[in-house]
């Protein structure tokens, strides 16, 4: 079975994202990061079409994540173990090919989503973004912001979407 990935759904991103950085909020962490929102997207996702026929995703170490995030940046293929319980004692196993076939507009579009909502979560800005960072301003925090997104949005394309939303940003904290 091949499973053809040309976008990824925003809604489901959107709340994938929250719920890392709801996480960041309430035990004063920083580990969101643009990585693991994208695996667990994917992931979600695909358990979901995989659920209607019965199929569970086996688990996924780092080496796997790595490896499907991988695949999503290049627009490759992974390979994602399932399992299904036949009757009380059995199971069956198969494998299903994720094909990432996303257009480079579209991984911009997913990563002005996940940069607006760390812009738009001011404990994220100010304990994970900026905190150590010697001088805050828009080109720092936009060269930090691209890295963050794994380059798919340059620091002159972050300040041009989101220069102003960084300057408030900067003054509140």
């Amino acid at each position: 079975m091949i499973i053809v990935l040309k976008e990824l759904d925003k809604e489901k991103l959107k709340s994938v994202i929250s719920t890392w950085l709801d996480f960041d909020n309430n035990f004063t962490s920083c580990v969101t990061n643009f990585k693991d929102v994208i695996i667990d997207t994917v992931i979600q996702l695909v358990s979901e079409i995989l659920e209607k026929e019965g199929w569970e995703t086996q688990y996924f170490g780092k080496s796997e994540s790595d490896k499907l995030f991988e695949a999503f940046m290049k627009n490759s293929e992974f390979t994602i173990r399932l399992n299904k319980k036949v009757d009380e004692q059995n199971y069956e196993f198969e494998e299903v090919i994720i094909k990432f076939d996303i257009p480079e507009n579209k991984k911009k579009e997913i990563a002005e989503i996940y940069l607006e909502s760390l812009l738009n979560n001011q404990y994220y800005f100010d304990e994970c973004l900026s905190y150590d960072l010697d001088k805050k301003d828009v080109n720092s925090i936009s060269e930090i912001l691209s890295n963050e997104v794994c380059k798919l949005l340059s620091p002159e394309e972050i300040k041009a979407k989101f220069g102003e939303k960084i300057i408030e940003d900067i003054k509140q904290i």
